[in-house]
């Protein structure tokens, strides 16, 4: 029997039959062909005796394995030429940190990250989905539900600007403001009166991280806005300077570390009132020390409807008369000038065309 180690070392594996095939044996074992359950797995197939059909069989097999390798070099191949078309027809745009504005068309097309969009200098849309989102979940503080907490009694800290804004609107009720910057909320705020005798809602919005958080403290019942305006028509970073009342843009640019300073989010204007689902501001107060004209040319005058605006012009490089003509090609009158002794205020007053000041009415002290 073949599994007894007398017949040449062979050892019975299995008890199930399996064709017989003529095999040479390597030297261990003596039976000639070798047995079908040899254990040793040193005999290999005399394919010269092999039957026609396991010749066929193994040239089939030799037959599939080349055309699955030429299958999967085509697969290769296609993935190359695919991926080549892609970045030659710019079928997928690519971030270019070289172009001053890299434009794209739409949100369906970016694909670059929004983290990289907001620092610039890729720029998109103001009206972009993607960016209005952005602004509700990462700059956007709603009103406070909690009391005051305000260092005066007094309802009107403005220095005169908001007095001339109620003899042109009267004494409406319900309005809604934008003021920038909001410095911490109550020092020489033009909204704070509107807001409390007369019940408007409004945005504060102020670039100085330090200023903001004061601007927390206070409780206003208005929407806060953790950056500052955007000078361009898109969002972008830059190095602020802090110095409470007076902090502005800086010209330095962004990554530097300088005592004073400190790198801030800007944003569009248009961005945040999309952002807010509102496109009408009955009263718009704008104090970036000097950075005023280049923020007003941001705005899409089309698109939005700005009832009055009091403008700081004492900083701006262009000087005070560019502001004024400016503002004044978009529709808007000049009203009065707001100054004040100590330089607490110097602010043009621009009521849109059509509104006819108010100025019989009562004025609520």
């Amino acid at each position: 029997m073949w599994g007894e180690r007398g017949m040449g070392g062979c050892t019975p594996l299995s008890l199930t039959p399996r064709p017989q095939l003529p095999r040479v044996c390597h030297g261990r074992c003596t039976a000639r062909p070798c047995p079908p359950h040899c254990a040793l797995l040193r005999c290999t197939p005399l394919l010269h005796e092999a039957p026609a059909n396991i010749i066929s069989t193994v040239m089939a097999s030799v037959v599939s394995g080349r055309v699955a390798v030429q299958m999967l070099v085509a697969v290769v191949v296609a993935v190359l030429i695919t991926t080549l078309c892609l970045f030659t027809f710019d079928i997928a745009p690519n971030f270019t940190p070289s172009a001053a504005v890299a434009k794209y068309p739409g949100p369906d097309d970016l694909v670059i990250p929004i983290d990289r969009i907001m620092k610039s200098p890729v720029s998109i849309d103001q009206d972009d989905p993607k960016l209005i989102q952005r602004i509700r979940t990462h700059y956007l503080y709603p009103p406070s539900k909690q009391p005051y907490s305000l260092a005066s009694t007094n309802d009107d800290p403005s220095m005169g600007q908001s007095i001339e804004i109620r003899h042109i609107l009267g004494n409406q009720k319900n309005g809604f403001f934008v003021e920038c910057g909001a410095l911490d909320g109550e020092t020489r705020s033009n909204t704070l009166v509107f807001e409390k005798k007369f019940g408007w809602q409004g945005v504060l919005i102020e670039g100085d991280p330090k200023n903001f958080d004061l601007v927390l403290k206070k409780n206003r019942k208005a929407w806060a806005v953790s950056a500052c305006l955007s000078t361009h028509p898109y969002p972008n970073t830059v190095m602020f300077k802090q110095s409470f009342n007076i902090g502005k843009i800086s010209s330095l640019k962004t990554g530097q570390e300088q005592q004073g300073y400190t790198e801030v989010q800007c944003l569009p204007l248009y961005s945040i009132l999309l952002a807010l689902n509102t496109t009408t501001i009955d009263y718009f107060s704008l104090d970036v020390e000097g950075s005023e004209l280049a923020v007003l040319r941001t705005i899409p005058w089309d698109k939005v409807n700005i009832r009055t605006l009091s403008v700081e012009f004492i900083h701006g490089g262009e000087g005070k008369d560019a502001i004024r003509k400016y503002v004044e090609s978009q529709g808007y009158n000049l009203y009065t000038e707001v100054t004040h002794p100590g330089w607490l205020a110097n602010d043009f007053i621009f009521v849109k065309n059509g509104i006819v000041p108010s100025l019989k009415e009562k004025i609520i002290e």
